[in-house]
């Protein structure tokens, strides 16, 4: 009669099927070299990000305080004395005005792809998406300033102004929007869109009720991508905004342009002043928590969609 340990001993594969040794140890040490590289490339991705983080904290944190964020640039050279608080208002008119027309369009169109396109119509929709991000953004800068902001030929002569910038980075931001929704509601399980056509509901109060609520993680991680992309865009505010030094007292015409975070760092790294370098280092910390705080922002809002609605 068999012992149980026999029975065991038996049944263990190792006794079963004899390992090479020398097999798995050539298999760890290839396994251990990919990882070496894999954290070797980590850390040179990463290294310059962190080092930029790091070089605008030491520097940024000494000069950062109220003053600095609510007053206007004062000075020679201008911006020598005061604060930046024209730059802070100028992203926020930029940014509003830009999700004004990138998430309806944006959000609509990754609805479309995903749940209601036909298969043609959805193969040019992905073609004009996909060249639409990879337009350089100083293209987009020229094509903002014969579309919006000049007085000559065809336009609609905004003039160089925050409506004329703020509709240009729009532009810039719908592929990525688009994108990213469409991403997110594919993701959706699909018995959850079966299950509410099964139960009689119409396309769009699917789409309303559970596809919106259940890929709105998603939706929100493509407009903070949007609004990280557009917010440190110089190029396109060259042809259609520039900077003011002051606030604005419109959204067109000779009042119309604003300031913003990322011309102002531009420009106050060129000019061969150390107090306005600093500045500039300043003004990019203040930038990076202007990013988290609209990621902040937008984390929360998701959470309470998803939890009252």
């Amino acid at each position: 009669m068999m012992e149980p340990n026999d029975i065991v001993k038996e049944r263990d594969p190792m006794t079963v099927f004899p390992t090479n040794k020398g097999y798995i140890r050539r298999k760890k040490f290839y396994n251990n070299v990919a990882v070496f590289f894999a954290v070797l490339a980590f850390v040179i991705g990463v290294f310059p990000v962190f080092h930029i983080i790091y070089q605008a904290f030491v520097v940024g944190y000494k000069y950062l305080n109220w003053k600095f964020i609510t007053t206007l640039p004062t000075g020679f050279p201008i911006g020598a004395e005061g604060g930046i608080l024209n730059a802070i208002v100028g992203d926020v008119y930029l940014v509003v005005i830009a999700s004004m027309l990138a998430l309806p369009i944006g959000i609509g169109t990754g609805l479309y792809l995903s749940l209601f396109g036909k298969k043609r119509m959805n193969s040019i929709l992905r073609l004009l998406n996909e060249l639409m991000l990879g337009i350089p953004s100083i293209v987009w800068g020229i094509v903002g300033f014969y579309v919006f902001s000049t007085n000559a030929g065809l336009g609609f002569h905004f003039g160089f102004s925050a409506l004329a910038g703020g509709l240009t980075l729009g532009f810039i931001m719908i592929p990525i929007v688009t994108l990213l929704t469409e991403q997110a509601v594919n993701r959706i399980p699909p018995g959850y869109i079966e299950g509410a056509l099964a139960m009689g509901a119409t396309k769009w109060q699917t789409t309303k009720s559970v596809v919106i609520k259940a890929a709105l993680g998603g939706i929100f991680i493509g407009i903070l991508l949007g609004v990280m992309n557009i917010i440190g865009q110089t190029a396109p505010l060259l042809f259609t905004n520039y900077y003011n030094t002051g606030l604005p007292t419109g959204v067109v015409g000779p009042g119309g342009a604003v300031g913003d975070m990322a011309m102002l760092i531009f420009i106050y790294i060129h000019e061969p002043s150390k107090i306005l370098h600093i500045k500039a280092e300043t003004a990019s910390l203040v930038l990076l928590f202007f990013i988290f705080a609209i990621d902040i922002g937008l984390r929360f809002i998701s959470y309470l969609t998803r939890k009252f609605l």
